[in-house]
């Protein structure tokens, strides 16, 4: 049984002579070179996408291309590195479209609409202490398993896991104090006078 780098080597002697022929590809050339190359094809494209889906597509149009470049090839160099060039140089083209795409599409949206949020007013921060400290005092008045929990998830950043070790408690306990300790912190708000 033939190893399979001989059978590589095999098949980029015959693309090579089919490429280096005259007269115009055939569907059954394009086939067979999809068969020995798509894989590797796709490893190509993995490296330049994030996303499975995009690598996919640019080894499809990869395919579609080489019928259009296929007579560009010089026929002393091997297939299979040709090919993997005409893959990056695809996969460049496609991220730099892509870019270009993003960058046309932020140029239409009218930014004069937007608000600018990058400092705010001297009203909002006088606001934002003033809700800051009513949030304090009905905190307060929780009981403290729910007063430990909410602090503890939403001003230490703690996750419900991190939680439920630093309480002795399991994650079903954590979800439902926290759960708990929200509707009553809701209820003191509305009945709390401003």
């Amino acid at each position: 049984m033939a190893t399979k780098s001989a059978l590589l080597g095999t098949t980029d002697a015959k693309l090579s002579s089919s490429v280096n022929q005259a007269k115009p590809i055939c569907p059954e050339f394009l086939r067979t070179c999809y068969a020995a190359h798509h894989r590797y094809v796709l490893q190509v494209c993995r490296q330049y996408f994030r996303q499975p889906e995009d690598a996919e597509d640019a080894a499809a149009e990869i395919f579609l291309k080489l019928y259009r470049v296929l007579h560009q090839k010089d026929e002393r160099a091997p297939f299979r590195p040709w090919l993997s060039q005409v893959a990056g140089h695809h996969c460049i083209d496609k991220l730099r479209r892509q870019k270009c795409e993003k960058s046309f599409s932020l140029e239409e949206t009218d930014l004069c609409g937007l608000a600018d949020h990058s400092m705010s007013s001297p009203l909002s921060q006088v606001l934002r202490k003033e809700e800051q400290r009513r949030i304090r005092q009905q905190l307060i008045r929780l009981p403290a398993k729910y007063r430990v929990a909410l602090v503890l998830r939403f001003y230490k950043r703690m996750s419900y896991s991190q939680i439920g070790r630093a309480m002795n408690q399991g994650l079903p306990a954590v979800r439902m104090m926290i759960f708990r300790a929200k509707l009553q912190l809701r209820r003191n708000f509305c009945s709390a006078p401003v």
